[in-house]
């Protein structure tokens, strides 16, 4: 039945009509359900952001869960970390900025949820009986040989209920070890839906210590379950995206895969003579290395984003591109997004845009200023060093948790 509905998802594709049709309809159920959880999950909290704030209420919450051990360790780089993680499957690159900053014992989850070249996570879907209960029994096992010989600060995870079973993370609780489970996209995959296979995060709540997200609205939903949430944005490995001395051959480039309002938009641009290259699954240039990438951003004159939320373009969540390509001191315009607009000076460190006619009218305007979109380029990176790495993510997390002295 799955292997069915996908033929007819990308059949639907090349007719443009039809998809956008379908696409719309699922758009307005997705928002509707966004909205009933803003609603209720408000009436529960209120005040959340109020005096003390959202991290205040929230430590009082961890506090009730997990105790903090002494003692505390002196710097960042003397936390352990047990990190159950991948660089791959659509997640963020932060297996080498953990590495290089703490004591840190990675499990690497690209051992178990294969994905095909394109990203598409079939393949993963259709494996899950076989890899999933194996991923469970190998990261208890080597939790519990990392903890037996030296002791583990935190359990630092990456994925959804997909990936993780509730019962794996309060095994490794019961030893004293904090868990901190961090999701991209629990805007979209918050409650879990009937797909036929495990997913979302409500499921997992409560099995972790603290829940991270990088959306304030939904530190909102976890606090209203009466856990822990905290506000984490991605971040960005300074080694890794860093611009490229190479010519800027590209007017505007877009990097993702093709799905939900991402094709009316760029051939909304096509239409106006923009000329723009798009590289992800669904598009001309399928797939890309992460190099390829890092050089797209310095290729390009206009580093292009959406912002939008599984099939909507009305819901806005924080995406990975919005930090590599300004760490690339790349010029980036996407849409606006209310919960980004706090981690950068719009119009002198990145670009925002509203609708299709405000994003080809500004691309235009900045095509024949280069030396400008250079001059916000090189004020994006500078944020970006100053406050946006994994290093800085990271260590303010265990911070705030109480494992390393504030610096």
């Amino acid at each position: 039945m799955r292997t069915f509905t996908r033929a007819v998802k990308r059949r639907a594709r090349k007719v443009a009509w039809l998809y956008e049709l379908v696409r719309a309809r699922r758009a307005k159920r997705q928002e509707e359900e966004y909205i009933f959880l803003r609603e209720s999950q408000y009436r529960k909290t209120e005040a959340l952001f109020s005096q003390p704030g959202w991290k205040s209420r929230a430590s009082e919450q961890l506090q009730k869960c997990w105790k903090r051990r002494d003692p505390v360790k002196e710097s960042p780089n003397q936390v352990r970390i047990f990190l159950a993680a991948t660089d791959d499957l659509g997640g963020p690159r932060i297996l080498s900025s953990f590495q290089r900053h703490f004591e840190t014992i990675v499990f690497d989850l690209r051992r178990f949820r294969h994905m095909d070249p394109g990203g598409e996570a079939e393949r993963a879907i259709e494996d899950i009986d076989t890899w999933r209960p194996r991923l469970h029994k190998e990261l208890l096992g080597e939790f519990s040989r990392a903890h037996s010989a030296r002791p583990v600060d935190l359990v630092f995870a990456y994925g959804s209920h997909l990936d993780f079973e509730p019962d794996t993370f309060k095994r490794i609780r019961a030893s004293g070890v904090p868990v901190a489970l961090l999701c991209l996209d629990d805007k979209h995959i918050f409650r879990e839906k009937n797909y036929g296979y495990p997913n979302g995060q409500e499921p997992l709540i409560g099995s972790a210590d603290v829940h991270i997200t990088n959306s304030l609205e939904c530190v909102r939903w976890y606090m209203a379950h009466g856990v822990a949430g905290y506000f984490m944005p991605q971040g960005i490995d300074p080694e890794m995206f860093k611009p490229v001395q190479i010519t800027k051959d590209l007017d505007v480039s877009f990097i993702g895969q093709r799905y939900g309002g991402r094709g009316r938009l760029v051939d909304a641009l096509r239409a106006c003579g923009i000329r723009v290259a798009c590289f992800g699954a669904g598009w001309e240039t399928p797939s890309i290395s992460d190099a390829e990438k890092v050089e797209l951003y310095s290729r390009s004159r206009v580093n292009l984003g959406l912002g939008g939320t599984g099939l909507s373009n009305r819901i806005t969540c924080i995406k990975g591109r919005d930090f590599e390509v300004p760490a690339c001191g790349g010029l980036y315009l996407t849409t606006y997004n209310y919960e980004l607009a706090p981690m950068f000076d719009i119009g002198k460190e990145i670009l925002c845009y509203y609708n299709e006619i405000d994003c080809a009218e500004i691309i235009r305007y900045y095509l024949e200023r280069p030396h400008q979109a250079a001059a916000i380029g090189q004020a994006a990176r500078q944020r970006c060093l100053k406050d946006h790495t994994w290093e800085k993510r990271i260590t303010g997390l265990v911070e705030w948790m109480g494992i390393c002295e504030k610096q």
